[in-house]
């Protein structure tokens, strides 16, 4: 497998993907008992990733509950490359690719202290209501965030 995979076809009308960067030392909670990173945290190390993507683009979580909409992630892949272990401090690169459906498909490189690659994957969000009702209309707020991003607002 080549790295960097690429897991969405990029119909980006030439808009380029938008980058954060964020970095976490792994705990001892998180090792299992060959010392390395158990599998199952990897969803929270994504988390992590969205979390520094909002507040570095201005799409965090409390603004989509303040606009009483979600954004389930309907669909979650990981790639394991290689282990991380604990106290080691990796960093976290997450990635938007521009999409004219009315979703969130976010890329994730998670590279170790050396730099090498330790997981990557992807994420797919869907809008809703509160009721859970499937948004086929982008809200106010998602709308603006696509234009600053079409007008070139919100550099890679």
């Amino acid at each position: 497998m080549g790295f960097p995979r690429v897991y969405f076809k990029e119909d980006n009308d030439g808009l380029p993907p938008l980058l954060a960067t964020c970095q976490r030392r792994v705990r001892f909670e998180e090792v299992d008992a060959l010392g390395m990173v158990w599998h199952g945290r990897y969803p929270s190390y994504f988390e992590d990733g969205r979390i520094a993507f909002g507040d570095t683009f201005g799409l965090q979580y409390l603004g989509f509950r303040d606009n009483k909409i979600m954004a389930p992630i309907v669909q979650m892949h990981f790639d394991y490359h290689a282990p991380l272990r604990f106290d080691e401090v990796m960093t976290i690169n997450t990635t938007l690719h521009w999409c004219e459906a009315l979703r969130l498909n976010y890329s994730y490189e998670i590279l170790g202290p050396d730099r090498a690659m330790a997981c990557s994957g992807y994420t797919v969000q869907l809008f809703t209501d509160e009721m859970v009702g499937l948004l086929l209309v982008a809200p106010q707020f998602i709308e603006d965030f696509r234009q600053r991003w079409r007008a070139g607002e919100m550099g890679p």
